[in-house]
């Protein structure tokens, strides 16, 4: 298969709805990584209210805190969590992840609505750093998907992924809100602990995508019937440094910078999603100050209650966009090649940062929207960087590869949280007026940094598989001898030009046999092989 084809999935899957009939076990998947997203905004629901209390005018400091040393913690351990997953099973690193975020409910079912239960689950809060956990999901949530959805498929499924995580969260946080006008914050508790469990429940029992139908897709077109597996990344057997599975290095603290610098095309694909998260990072935590700071609502100016209300219904808004944006994306998915996508997202990044300055000279709640609107639209590239990890990484190594980038993002994500936290505040004891502006525009550059980047990646990725195709090639010109094996390719050539009655002729690639000097045929298709051409022509 090719490595970059000019349209990855246009004539392999035939579009999204197609996607999803054919891996049902995925879309339950997703439904389940809403609930954990549930979980989270339901434990920042009890934990702000509890911290507004105990904590008053430090809770900013303390949250931030907590948050730089859980994002150091990804940064340093997503990797070695990652190789867990290669190792002992995705499936079983989502169960554990599942299982920390239930602590901070449990702490507060031992402790109480207390202060003691509000430092004792902030604490166990922590352990969810041990696996890369940031805003845009797990590591290993993406690894696990990887594996229940058809290679073909999974770049359409990182998009669907935002979307199904957007519906299922924005509804679990209404439910929350209305258990807790009427419940209060134990009832929220209760609520919480019980997606806990249900999750698990779920993950426990998701069926597993079947050996034959997941591997139906990895038979080279070189070589039917042969037993190695086919990466989606071609480019990612032509890196040199790959190390085997079970190398006990990838499970040192530092392995994620080890193993991205084992494999330039996904320490590139690194570089590019840390550009990118940081923008996306610096831009989501001074949102809502710049845009309070515009509309002159800091402070007493305005009551607690209408504050309150813009800031609750600007989340919904940003949710809302980056569902209806990752729906785009996941048409454009099914025909654009990945790494055209991964391009084009980092340019709409670059343009749409541009536009939430305007705010000074339009001090209105209205605009307000628009800036949430560009903020989403820029955060469209994270389905996009984690659809291109299975493409550069090695084989069977995808999880430790989500790990790494993981570990990259989280890095990104604490170094805008400690701008955030140093150089906001010397920005205001200058004479600049309104300065959160200033972080706009560096994060436009940030993104602009990573286009040329991912340019690159795109070139060198069809490069080095463009030579794997070349290996593989004079290899099976070699393998393939005799009158026989001649007359055996043409009869296989006939066979495929008359598809049965189910297939799409305008779908069937013509199939030419070549002769080099002597008698040594050589199938070469015009295009891609599809998944049924292959099945068909195994059988």
């Amino acid at each position: 298969p090719k490595a970059q084809p000019a349209h990855a999935v246009d004539a392999k899957n035939g579009g999204v709805w197609p996607a999803i009939r054919r891996n049902p076990a995925a879309m339950i998947l997703l439904g389940l990584y809403g609930m954990v997203s549930v979980m989270f905004n339901v434990q920042n629901i009890v934990g702000a209210g509890m911290a507004a209390e105990f904590w008053g005018d430090s809770m900013t400091t303390i949250d931030s805190s907590f948050q730089a040393v859980k994002l150091a913690m990804g940064a340093v351990f997503a990797g070695a969590y990652g190789r867990f997953g290669d190792r002992h099973g995705n499936r079983l690193a989502c169960a554990i992840l599942v299982l920390l975020s239930t602590l901070p409910y449990a702490a507060y079912l031992v402790f109480g609505l207390t202060e003691r239960g509000l430092w004792a689950a902030s604490g166990l809060g922590l352990l969810q750093g041990f696996t890369g956990m940031s805003m845009s999901g797990a590591p290993c949530m993406f690894a696990l998907l990887h594996e229940l959805v058809l290679p073909e498929d999974f770049a359409i499924f990182m998009a669907i992924v935002v979307i199904a995580i957007s519906f299922v969260s924005i509804s679990g946080t209404f439910a929350a809100h209305a258990i807790q006008s009427r419940g209060g914050e134990g009832a929220v508790v209760w609520f919480g602990c019980a997606i806990g469990v249900f999750t698990m429940g779920g993950l426990a029992l998701l069926p597993g995508r079947k050996l034959e139908t997941a591997r139906s897709a990895e038979v080279t077109p070189g070589g039917l019937g042969h037993d190695d597996r086919l990466e989606e990344g071609g480019a990612a057997k032509a890196q040199g440094g790959s190390h085997a599975v079970g190398d006990d290095t990838s499970c040192a603290l530092i392995s994620s910078v080890y193993f991205a610098m084992s494999h330039p095309l996904l320490l590139r694909l690194c570089v590019v999603t840390m550009l990118l998260s940081a923008s996306e990072g610096i831009a989501t935590g001074v949102m809502s100050q710049f845009v309070l700071e515009c509309l002159g609502w800091l402070g007493v100016a305005v009551d607690v209650q209408t504050r309150t209300s813009l800031l609750f219904n600007m989340n919904i808004a940003l949710s809302a966009t980056l569902a209806v944006a990752c729906v785009f994306l996941s048409f454009v998915s099914a025909h654009v090649s990945a790494y055209s996508v991964l391009i084009w997202t980092s340019l709409i990044a670059v343009v749409v940062q541009v536009w939430p300055p305007v705010m000074l000279w339009m001090p209105h709640v209205w605009y307000a929207f628009v800036v949430v609107v560009c903020v989403a639209l820029s955060m469209c590239v994270g389905p996009a960087t984690s659809a291109l990890v299975p493409l550069v990484s090695p084989p069977g190594r995808v999880g430790e590869a989500m790990g790494a980038m993981g570990s990259f993002k989280c890095l990104s994500f604490l170094v805008g949280n400690v701008i955030c936290i140093s150089v906001v505040p010397l920005l205001h004891r200058t004479n600049i007026a309104k300065p959160l502006w200033l972080f706009f525009p560096w994060c436009s550059f940030c993104a602009l940094c990573a286009v040329p980047l991912a340019v690159g990646l795109r070139r060198r990725a069809g490069g080095r598989g463009q030579a794997g195709e070349q290996q593989g090639s004079t290899a099976h010109k070699a393998d393939v001898s005799g009158s026989s094996k001649a007359s055996a390719a043409l009869e296989l050539s006939e066979a495929v030009r008359s598809r049965p009655k189910g297939g799409r002729p305008h779908s069937c690639p013509t199939i030419a046999v070549l002769r080099s000097s002597g008698s040594f045929p050589c199938i070469v298709p015009q295009r891609t092989l599809t998944q049924r051409d292959i099945l068909f022509c195994a059988a």
